[in-house]
């Protein structure tokens, strides 16, 4: 879901629509993926859509005010946030199979920490993948399905897990730590988009827009550090 992404980090005109392409968050360890996830949850105030916040542990903290439209400074943004902790893959089922159910379904499905909920089967990535998509259609009267968004740690748990998830998810955005973190948010049809992003004292997502500088990061690129604990993985 490119969509919410491309809000949370300021590149989304009013009025501008985006098909709900399932979008998988990659970086190593320290390179922000679960700030940025939870500023797309946050993005538009409270206007945006009700956001599922999805991970293994609690979150240390919520994300502190950032700049632009992350909806940090707009009490309204955290009402339309839940917060869930499914600590193994097995409850983590069991929270997406009670979806469908819900009066209310999110209209976007984020989940950090993928990699955790994985275990060791080969067939382990595409099963998740897919209770994923499935737990965003919602049945009923006509409505759009959840925009979903995962993370994933980099290096990945497997040689596998990458190409089996790439079947479900076609768009990524790639978390590149160093001097300075960086994103770069592809998917099919439409041209690489490249933002900055630094994080304040209070864990404050700045984004500004990128360079266009084209470099690829390989998949298995060892873990470096982006910035600490500020960058919340």
């Amino acid at each position: 879901m490119a969509a919410a992404l491309e809000r949370a980090l300021g590149s989304v005109t009013a009025g501008e629509a985006a098909a709900p392409v399932p979008v998988l968050v990659l970086g190593p360890a320290g390179s922000g993926r679960t700030a940025l996830l939870l500023r797309a949850a946050l993005a538009g105030g409270g206007d945006g859509p009700r956001a599922l916040f999805l991970a293994p542990s609690a979150l240390p903290r919520l994300p502190g005010g950032g700049d632009g439209d992350d909806g940090g400074n707009d009490p309204r943004a955290l009402q339309r946030l839940e917060l869930r902790y499914p600590p193994s893959p097995a409850a983590l089922a069991r929270e997406l199979a009670a979806l469908p159910a819900r009066p209310r379904p999110p209209g976007l499905l984020l989940l950090d920490g993928l990699e955790r909920y994985l275990g060791g089967a080969p067939g382990a990535p595409a099963r998740l993948a897919a209770l994923l998509l499935e737990a965003a259609r919602s049945p009923g009267p006509p409505r759009p399905p959840a925009q979903v968004v995962a993370s994933l740690r980099l290096p990945p748990p497997g040689p596998h897990v990458l190409p089996a998830l790439r079947r479900y998810f076609p768009a990524e955005c790639r978390l590149r730590p160093g001097g300075r973190l960086r994103a770069c948010l592809t998917r099919p049809g439409a041209p690489p988009r490249r933002w900055r992003l630094r994080f304040g004292p209070q864990g404050q997502l700045r984004v500004t827009p990128g360079d266009g500088d084209s470099e690829e990061d390989e998949d298995t690129e060892p873990e470096q550090d982006g910035g600490g604990d500020q960058a919340w993985g």
